[in-house]
């Protein structure tokens, strides 16, 4: 490229909203130019290897059924899918006895199952409540978002057992602590995302299939159609603005345009400079922005040995770190592959030293799996809050975010479009968010399209 070069439009961000933005807009007939920070694509999707080929995936990882544009972007893109593995009988361990049980729904005690329809059931009528794209508008909209989803079930669960399991469960989804969690956010996310059962569930659930080759793929292939058009290893550091178009300033290349479309978290958009100033409410929300800390680890084995006993990998437990485990080997079964994730929320400081997780996640498979879980081949771990240029895996808004700053995360200031899995209304955090986020966006950016003059 030239030292300064124009473009129709800029997008700042290479991971699937960002690179789906770019798609829709050269299949328009635009010119575009993707500028990243890092030295790869992706975003918060990415693959670890294992050996020989056989990867698994350090970021976002599933898809499912409701998530229409993310599997029409696969076809699209020519990528195939797999379901997650769950044949065989799961394992639901507490208070130190291990049940192995079938289907969906771990064997909770009587009151506990009530009780969990019952927090199930009021959830989903006060989800019903919220406008999907103004959840700020509900009727209990400020006192919902003056609590945190936490906090809620604390005062509405009337069984240890049941609360135990929604912390469980949306710790994972939300990578974060219910208790950092606005309910106004929950119950908007739950509106847009198709319910509880949707976001816990593997079978026709939000977790059902995985790509062939990692999610990353998506991302790659994305990047591939675009060429040259993508730039890596160019952190932006300021966007400048005016009715005339836009200014986008990096370290390999400065740029001009009609638009520009910032597909980043709003935490990770706060780090460029924007002149003139944006607005009180997107600054204010930016410095807010709560990413999670969730972390994703692996045990790898010479094979899937669980299944030979009959058992599917997956298994709920309340135990110090594999709260949640899954079965995520590759499709053909070649390697076993436990995966469970770890959140900020641990019990133990001694947790945050290496060694110690590796020992404290073998030791909970061991209890859950026997003792052929003891002696992995391999481990892995993925942190997302080391990232160079990525603050965490999923973002959420604190208590009296959502109502105070309403749709700061997607409305347009001037030529300032944003894009990413968090401006998203239906399927928010999840991939399937991400696309629409980055079709979204590209869409505000077609309209006013001026023609570009060289400098």
């Amino acid at each position: 490229m030239s030292e300064l070069s124009t473009t129709d439009v800029i997008v700042i961000g290479a991971g699937v909203s960002g690179l789906t933005a770019a798609r829709r807009l050269a299949q328009a007939g635009r010119s575009v130019v993707v500028i990243e920070a890092g030295d790869r694509v992706g975003g918060r999707t990415m693959n670890l290897d294992i050996a020989d080929g056989v990867i698994t995936e350090g970021g976002g990882q599933w898809v499912g059924p409701g998530q229409d544009r993310v599997l029409s972007l696969l076809d699209e893109l020519g990528l195939e899918t797999f379901k997650t593995h769950v044949d065989g009988k799961s394992i639901y361990h507490r208070r130190g006895r291990s049940t192995r049980y079938d289907g969906l729904i771990p064997p909770l005690k009587p009151l506990a199952l009530a009780d969990f329809a019952q927090l199930q059931l009021r959830l989903e009528r006060m989800a019903r409540t919220v406008p999907v794209d103004a959840p700020w508008t509900a009727r209990r909209a400020r006192s919902w978002d003056a609590t945190t989803f936490g906090h809620w079930l604390d005062a509405n669960a009337t069984t240890a057992e049941a609360k135990e399991m929604f912390t469980i469960g949306f710790s994972v989804t939300n990578a974060e602590d219910p208790h950092s969690t606005s309910l106004l956010v929950q119950l908007a996310r739950l509106r847009g995302s198709g319910g509880i059962d949707h976001a816990l569930n593997i079978t026709d659930g939000a977790q059902e299939s995985r790509v062939v080759g990692g999610t990353v793929r998506i991302a790659e292939r994305l990047a591939e159609d675009l060429g040259d058009a993508v730039v890596l290893d160019s952190p932006v550091v300021e966007i400048a603005h005016d009715a005339d178009g836009v200014l986008v300033r990096s370290a390999r290349v400065d740029l001009r345009a009609d638009r520009v479309i910032v597909a980043m978290s709003p935490a990770d958009a706060a780090r460029i400079r924007v002149t003139p100033d944006l607005p009180p409410r997107r600054v204010m929300l930016q410095r807010s922005w709560s990413s999670g800390a969730e972390s994703k680890l692996f045990a790898v084995y010479d094979r899937p040995f669980w299944r030979e006993e009959g058992l599917s990998g997956q298994a709920v437990s309340d135990l110090p770190v594999a709260k949640y485990v899954v079965d995520n080997s590759p499709p053909d079964a070649g390697v076993g592959i436990l995966l469970t994730f770890l959140g900020p929320a641990g019990p133990d400081a001694s947790l945050d030293d290496p060694a110690a997780r590796r020992s404290a996640f073998l030791d909970d498979l061991t209890v859950l799996f026997g003792a052929q879980a003891a002696n992995p081949t391999a481990y892995l771990e993925k942190d997302w809050t080391h990232e160079p240029w990525i603050s965490g895996c999923v973002g959420s808004r604190p208590p009296g975010s959502l109502t105070r700053y309403t749709d700061a995360d997607r409305r347009p200031v001037g030529r300032i479009h944003w894009a990413g899995t968090e401006t998203a209304t239906i399927n928010q955090g999840y991939l399937d968010g991400a696309v629409r986020a980055g079709e979204r966006a590209a869409q505000e950016a077609l309209p006013s399209r001026r023609p570009t003059v060289s400098v």
